[in-house]
């Protein structure tokens, strides 16, 4: 029986788990896509630097948000604050391709 080595994962869904999942496989050293949804309006603060909804910090926002806010829980889901850069987001509009990479 070979072994397979996996080297990149896709985890749709960046709430409480899906956050925590990703974190987990970055700890493990592996290169992690992380998707959500398009936010569906502006919140206040992107109204206020005139963004709109094709901005990709918008778009983004969601996975964004969920990700920091996982980082920084306690305890904390990461070994090394450097592993977040195994960590790449984006949303299942413009990125849902990059799952087959």
């Amino acid at each position: 029986m070979s072994k397979r080595h996996i080297n990149k994962v896709a985890v749709i869904g960046s709430g409480i788990m899906g956050s925590g999942i990703a974190c987990h496989f970055a700890n493990i050293g592996v290169q992690v896509l992380l998707l959500d949804i398009v936010p569906r309006e502006l919140n206040d603060a992107e109204k206020a630097k005139g963004l709109t909804l094709q901005d990709k910090a918008v778009r983004n926002r969601i996975v964004n948000d969920s990700l920091q806010k996982s980082i920084k829980s306690n305890p904390k889901p990461l070994y090394h604050p450097s592993f977040a850069s195994r960590i790449s987001t984006g949303n299942l509009e413009d990125d849902v391709a990059k799952v087959k990479e």
